[in-house]
This record gives C-alpha cells, structure tokens and sequence, in this order.
C-alpha cells in the first residue's frame, strides 16, 4: 500500500487555463480542447448538484461520451464560464419559493400551492420522503411530480404560516 490513491487518474480533468467553451452559430456548445480540437458538447452536468455547484462540471459528447470535467467553473475564462453556466442553468432550472399558500393532500398527493421568483405555482409531490431533501442553513429542494425542481433558501426565514406548514412536513 505504498501508492495513494489520486482522483486525477480517474478523471479525465480538463485546464481550465487551455480550453475554451463557445455556443457556435447553431447554438451549439462547443469545446477547445487543449490540443486546440474541437467537440460538440451535448450534455453538460454537475457531478454534485446540491453540494457543489460550480464544482465537477462534466462534458459529454454524443452517445454520453466524456469529454473531460471542469474542476471549478471559476478557473475558466469569464466567456467559457458565461455559457457554461447558462446551460446548466436551463438543466437545474429551479424556482425560489418565497411564500407557502396551502399545503393540502388530494388522493393521498401532497398539493402545494406556492408563490415563487417566477410567479405563483401549484405542484404535486409523489412521496414526500423522496421528493424533499432538507440540506444545512434550512435549506430545502423539492422536486414535484412532473420533475420540476424548487427551492426554499432558508426556510427559517419564511412567514410565520409558512414556516409552520413547511415543519409540518419536515
């Protein structure tokens, strides 16, 4: 056991400082490689979606091939990261909840009724055990039926009635 184990050798890491990301003229996402060749990325995904978003960023070209993973988006020139980041915005798209209406069940399905950033909104939940992970800080991700995702920053901080309704089912 005199070899450590290293997670660049399981990763194929890109430099940040040697590649480039691009959309071309057919919205595609393209990356500069190293060698200065180019790839069609299809797919770009956070490795750890809640605990470190800007962190193991991962490239897949057609037929889910890796092209490499991102360290940090923050090592990346200000362009790459731009559309980098829109992209994986438009994948975890999430809606702030700000304001909890009424939580009721209808058929045994929780049904929120909720105001967000994006306007008011009503989903259902299919199992609240799978479907609301609490995080530190009161932090809080939902994800309904149809797979939309939403977000309470801190739920400590909502109204009164809200906060009750939200501890009522966490």
């Amino acid at each position: 056991m005199d070899e450590l184990y290293s997670l660049r050798d399981e990763l194929s890491l890109l430099d940040a400082e040697q590649v480039r990301l691009y959309v071309n003229d057919f919205e595609e996402l393209i990356l500069v490689d190293e060698a200065r060749k180019e790839h069609r990325v299809t797919t770009v995904l956070r490795a750890f979606p809640v605990s470190s978003e800007s962190r193991f960023i991962i490239l897949q070209g057609q037929d889910q091939e890796e092209l490499g993973t991102i360290l940090d988006l923050n090592d990346l020139d200000a362009d790459s990261r731009r559309v980098v980041e829109e992209r994986l915005s438009l994948l975890y798209f999430t809606a702030e909840i700000s304001q909890i209406n009424t939580i009721y069940e209808e058929f045994h399905i929780p049904k929120w009724e909720v105001e967000t950033d994006r306007g008011p909104r009503t989903f259902e939940i299919a199992s609240t055990r799978r479907d609301i992970r609490v995080l530190e800080g009161g932090r809080i991700l939902i994800r309904d039926a149809d797979g939309n995702r939403y977000e309470i920053p801190d739920y400590r901080l909502l109204d009164p009635i809200s906060r009750g309704m939200v501890e009522t089912i966490v």
